[in-house]
């Protein structure tokens, strides 16, 4: 690439209890996506709509046209080495990747037999309350998530509309 390019990864799975360890989740990953990110609109204001995020027109994508002369060739050339990896992937974990860019830029995989498990990939819940988690993923990584003003403003119009039925 000639210039930087943003990007948006998911990460796909799901969480249990792990059965030894209180405060303790257990995840499996199951797939997950890359894409291009869409920059913030002038305004300031980012959308919390995720389709709309995706399917804007235009070059609204942080180096869209970049993203696209990379993984929107529709072939891509891999070393052997790259088709080893590939190919133990889709035979190990069941892994279905992606043949080509879908035409919003993203490209989704999926894991047909999940990976982690518990004592391989966990989370330990430092601290919970209504507005705020705490976590520490089982490498040491600190995560910490607090409630978006749009949750917030959502909570008081729930309250407020059952505080007004009754």
């Amino acid at each position: 690439p000639t210039k930087r390019m943003r990007a948006v990864m998911s990460v796909k799975g799901y969480i249990l209890p792990d059965p030894e360890t209180k405060n303790r989740l257990t995840v499996w990953f199951t797939g997950g996506s890359l894409g291009p990110a869409k920059l913030s609109s002038n305004d300031g204001d980012e959308t919390d709509d995720e389709e709309e995020n995706i399917n804007s027109e235009g070059d609204g994508y942080g180096g869209f046209e970049e993203w696209n002369s990379i993984f929107g060739k529709g072939k891509w050339r891999k070393a052997l080495s790259e088709r080893a990896r590939g190919m133990a992937a889709k035979v190990l974990l069941g892994v279905d990747a992606p043949t080509k860019m879908e035409d919003n830029g993203q490209m989704g995989y999926s894991l047909n037999r999940p990976v982690g498990g518990h004592g391989k990939a966990y989370i330990d819940v430092l601290y919970l309350d209504d507005d705020l988690l705490i976590m520490k993923g089982h490498h040491g990584t600190i995560y910490a998530m607090a409630r978006s003003c749009v949750s917030q403003r959502y909570r008081n119009l729930q309250a407020s509309a059952s505080a007004s039925r009754t």
